[in-house]
This record gives structure tokens, sequence and C-alpha cells, in this order.
């Protein structure tokens, strides 16, 4: 176990190493791209490190990849002796964006280190307790798998959908519920040493940059690993509760969905809702919950819903599709894209570096654009390898991008309507671009717009010395491309987990 600890000391410092040194490498790029596009030297911030590496010397990831094996044989002493503390909490707050503050406790390298390898045993240990219904942080079981549940679940002339989300699920969970649902008549399996680590880490004190201090006493910490195996426990008597109940019911942390056949027992689901809200602490958000609903797409006796959203599928009668907030956060990746490498830099300086047009390729930032959209919309595949899939079945490997995780919508009409919207907003921006070229540098020759043909084609480039793929990428190739690699793999050869689509 000491060995184990030590590694994994190790790898912990080693990834916050780099995940500082990819910050540092993107301001860098960024500063180079700036230069390289606009002739102007680019001006750097001073380097500074993390505020988190100064708060603790265990926060130093440099300072606990040097002395990793003295901090694994201390914190397996601590273990030992049953007298394991973590060092106090870096707590920070961060406006979410339905409006209120989240709060993250960060930990030091070590603690998070014990929560990462007492959080993976007892996931594992416990896994089969779980109701098969609950789908986050589980082994084996992904967000597309929920969503699959779901579309059986809804198959039917007649149900009622009820939809409950809390509040504040992770900071409002009373610890002597907590302590209760881990008892032995439960069926948890727990040791010494992890019960002492869970009571540790819940009970954490925390810090903030302003010398704010305190001491948790209620709610687990978001930003442990140790959090991700208690928030299912604490959910486990109410998945027991809807479970005795005729119907079925998903739930991801603590977003759930239930349906039900009759409205008596939609009544019922309704009261083990509230029984669970008594019990942990946790109110029900309001304004989020719908509470029962008849699903239709007509008006009904009830109070009735016309569709859902869940994990950024939204549910109707007549199908599966993209939910409309997701729909908003791809055009506004999209956008930032092409805004980023056509605008952007010729705002900011009004100039353009020489060499970034000539002959034959008309303009590199236009290139660029497109090769990010590409992997944006296609992850790390070439149009050629995408398009040799399609036509003859050949090897592609998992579709990631943008439309990797959408592989279970059975229609593709959103995504040729995204093909068309992403045509007309590169078309306008190139030649708006192209307006200001004309107005900002007059000695240079002026550039001519793309066609829809051209763009969509790509045969405006014709610079046989540096092959590029210049077409513009398509959503709905994409999502063909996922569809078929489903059918042929599952769920393995799709993003299951909304990774590509996520990150903004």
């Amino acid at each position: 176990m000491l060995l184990v600890i030590e590694k994994a000391i190790e790898d912990e410092a080693k990834k916050r190493l780099a995940r500082y040194s990819q910050s540092q490498y993107y301001k860098h790029k960024y500063a180079r791209v700036f230069t390289k596009r606009t002739g102007v030297q680019a001006i750097m911030k001073p380097h500074e490190l993390p505020n988190a590496w100064c708060f603790h010397k265990h926060f130093d990831p440099r300072y606990c990849l040097n002395h990793a094996k003295f901090l694994a044989r201390g914190l397996w002493n601590s273990l030992n002796s049953g007298c394991y503390t973590p060092v106090e909490a870096l707590r920070r707050t961060f406006p979410k964006a339905s409006g209120g503050d989240r709060i993250i406790d960060a930990f030091s390298v070590p603690d998070a280190v014990v929560a990462a390898i007492f959080a993976k045993n007892l996931i594992r240990r416990n896994s089969k307790i779980f109701s098969d219904a609950s789908y986050a942080y589980q082994e084996g079981r992904t967000n597309l798998d929920a969503i699959l549940r779901i579309k059986g679940m809804i198959e039917g002339e007649k149900i009622f959908v009820s939809q409950y989300d809390f509040s504040k699920f992770f900071d409002s969970i009373q610890h002597n519920y907590l302590w209760d649902s881990l008892a032995k008549d439960t069926g948890f399996l727990t040791t010494n040493m992890e019960r002492m680590v869970l009571s540790s880490v819940i009970r954490h004190s925390w810090r903030n940059l302003d010398g704010e201090t305190g001491v948790r006493t209620v709610g687990i910490p978001q930003g442990n690993s140790i959090s991700l195996f208690l928030a299912n426990v604490a959910a486990h008597s109410l998945d027991r509760d809807l479970e005795k109940i005729s119907g079925t019911f998903v739930r991801f942390a603590d977003d759930s969905i239930v349906v039900n056949l009759s409205y008596e027992d939609a009544l019922k689901t309704s009261q083990a809702y509230a029984r669970f809200s008594d019990r942990s602490g946790v109110a029900i958000n309001s304004k989020k919950s719908t509470g029962i609903r008849i699903f239709s797409s007509v008006p009904c006796e009830m109070a009735h819903v016309t569709d859902f959203t869940f994990l950024s599928y939204k549910f109707t009668p007549d199908g599966v599709f993209l939910s409309d907030r997701i729909l908003k956060n791809i055009k506004r990746r999209c956008s930032k894209i092409i805004y980023n490498n056509l605008l952007l830099h010729l705002r900011q300086t009004r100039k353009i570096a020489k060499g970034r047009r000539g002959k034959g390729f008309v303009d590199w930032d236009l290139v660029t654009c497109l090769n990010e959209l590409r992997r944006y919309i296609y992850g790390a595949k070439r149009q050629s390898v995408i398009d040799d899939f399609l036509k003859n079945g050949g090897k592609m490997g998992r579709m990631t991008g943008a439309v990797g995780y959408f592989a279970l919508l059975e229609e593709g009409e959103i995504f040729r309507k995204l093909d068309g919207w992403l045509l007309f907003v590169v078309r306008s921006m190139y030649t708006y671009r192209v307006t200001l070229l004309s107005k900002t540098n007059k000695s240079t020759r002026a550039l001519k717009g793309l066609s829809d043909a051209e763009l969509l084609s790509g045969n405006w480039y014709n610079f046989s010395k540096v092959p590029m793929e210049t077409s513009l990428p398509s959503f709905y190739t994409a999502w063909r491309a996922a569809r078929k690699n489903f059918a042929k793999h599952g769920l393995g050869g799709v993003d299951s987990t909304g990774e590509g689509y996520g990150y903004e």
C-alpha cells in the first residue's frame, strides 16, 4: 500500500504540473499566433505561479514530486494509527450560470490521492448494492446508458413523467443522515480505516485566499473523489423507495426522471421525494422540478409536458432530439472559433502580417479556422477517413467530437440545419474580414469573398506544397458516421460521456 500511495502522489503531482504547463503553453501559443498573424510583437504578462501552490507546500506539485516517498510514509502511518486529518482545503467560489454560487474545496496533492484511492475501492466493492437505475460515478455505466434506458421508458400511449432537481445537493446533505445510510444494516461494506477517512474528509477544515476559515458541518466537498461515492450513498434510500413503486426511473447524481403508468403511482413518487428531502436535509428545487406531468404533445385533462431534457438530450413523444441548451453551446463554440481566427486580431490591430495571404491559397487564417472547426466537429478524424468509413466501411475508431455523443438521435435534420448555419456564419465573417482588409491595408492585393460552393468543396485552396483539407466540415456527416459506428460497435464506438461537446 505504501508503494501504491507513493506512485499515486507522483502521478497526481505530474498531472497538476501538466495542467499548469498546458495553461502556460496556450498563453505562449496565443502570443505567437498574435504576432504571426498581425506582425505586431505580443506583450506577455509577467510569469506567476498559481496562488494555490503558495497556499500550503502540499499544494505545490513540485514539492510533492520531490518528497513523494516521505509524504507517502507519513500518510500511511497516519492511516494505520487512525489519526489521518487532511490539510486545510482551499475554498473557492464560482458563479453558476443558473444563478448563485458553487463552492469548491480543493484538497492538497497527498489528500487528493488518499481520497482517490479510497473512493475507487469503495465504489468497486459496493457497486452491486447501488440501484441499476443509478448511473453517475459508477464504473461501466455512462451517460448514454442512461439515455438508452429513458428511451425505453417513454414508449407508451399514456405515461406520467416526474422530473425532480435538488437545490445544492452536495452542500446540503446532513452528516447524521450519511452515517445512518452507511450503517451496517444498510448493506454498505466499509472497513474501519475507510470510515475514519470518510469522517475526516466530510468534516474537513477549509480556508480561502482571503484568510477566512471554517470547518465543514454539513454537506460533502465538491472537488474530492470520495464525494462521488457519498453522493450515491446519500441517494440510495431514495432509489430503494422508487424501486418499490410501479414504474421506472433514471438517476444521474442529483438529476432524475421517473416514469409511471398511473397517477396514483406518480403521487407515491412525489411522496418518496418529499420523504427523502426531509431525511437528508436537501431541498427540492421548485424552479427546475416539473413535478407530475402527463407526457403528451397535445393538451390533456391535467398539466402536461411536450418535452423534457436530460443529459443534453431532449425527449418528446415523437422521438429524441438535441437539447436547446446544447444547440446554443455548439453554435457558441463554432462562432468563437470562426471569430478568433478571422476577425479578432484584425479588429484589435487593424493589421495583418505579410505571408498570411498568398497566391493560390487565399488566406492562411481561413485554413486554420477550418482545421479547428473540423477538429471540434470530427474530433481527431480526417475528412478522408470519415468518407471512406461511410462509403466502404473501413476502420475509423471511436467517433468523438461535438457530434459523437449524439449518436442516439435517429433523425439528422437538426445537423443539416447546423450545416446551413455554419456555412452562413463562415461566409458572413469571411466577407466582413475581406471588407476590413480592404479598408485597413490599401497596399496589399484585395481579397475576394468566397462563394458557398467554394467553401463547401475547399477548391479555393490550391497550394500543392502544403496539402490541406479545406472543405467545410459537416455536422450531418459526423452524425452519419457516429450512427454507423454505434450500429457496428455499440457505445464503445462513440463518445458515451459527452467529453467532445462539453468543453468550451
